[in-house]
């Protein structure tokens, strides 16, 4: 029994080695994503650790989210600056249109259709960045596959959403949660996202 415990092939050293990718490859993400404008570079670093090294154990951990970042980090921050102006629009436009209605006066219309555009938004977003970590793309290019994959993908991109909403949500009220959601995040989206890569990569005959 002893002997098998200890044994590095094991179920549960297997899964403990998981949990530590998963607090490694958090820790990276959040490291490299301090100068905000890197956090796509990050992110798209991010999603292919989590496939090539989480998942299917390709390469080292560090070596291949820093080969993944420098790689992609010129296209990935270029990305990152054009989605946080046009994410930023419509909180814009919802914080004056709240600051400007007459007071007790309710915003309801205002405010679902405020969700439902930074929801599709978030959608779109969450193909960008895994996008940009497997395929070569013009920046044009890169956005509308992205927006095709969020509409014609739609369960998949709401599934994403939803996990990268949660994450969020957990690190916002548990300090802690840092140390693992954003690799958490990714690993999940994993099994999301390959299904469809797959099918690009290798189209039926």
């Amino acid at each position: 029994m002893k002997r098998r415990f200890f044994n590095s092939d094991t179920e549960i050293w297997r899964f403990f080695g998981w949990v530590g990718d998963i607090v490694i490859l958090s820790l990276l993400w959040v490291v490299f994503s301090l100068p905000l404008v890197t956090v796509g570079a990050a992110s798209t670093a991010l999603y292919d650790t989590a496939v090539r090294v989480v998942r299917r154990k390709t390469d080292s951990l560090f070596g291949r989210f820093w080969k993944t970042f420098r790689r992609e980090w010129k296209t990935a921050t270029i990305t990152t600056l054009f989605w946080a102006v046009i994410v930023a629009v419509p909180i814009a436009l919802y914080i004056f249109a709240v600051r400007s209605a007459p007071e007790g006066q309710p915003l309801q219309l205002q405010s679902v259709l405020f969700l439902l555009v930074l929801f599709l938004l978030m959608s779109i977003l969450s193909w960008v960045f895994p996008l940009l970590s497997r395929f070569t793309f013009t920046f044009a290019s890169l956005q509308g596959i992205a927006v095709r994959l969020a509409l014609g993908q739609i369960l998949r991109s709401v599934s994403m959403t939803l996990l990268i909403g949660l994450g969020i949500w957990a690190c916002s009220h548990q300090v802690f949660s840092i140390f693992f959601a954003p690799g958490l995040v990714a690993w999940l989206s994993t099994f999301l996202i390959e299904p469809v890569f797959q099918s690009y990569e290798n189209p039926p005959a």
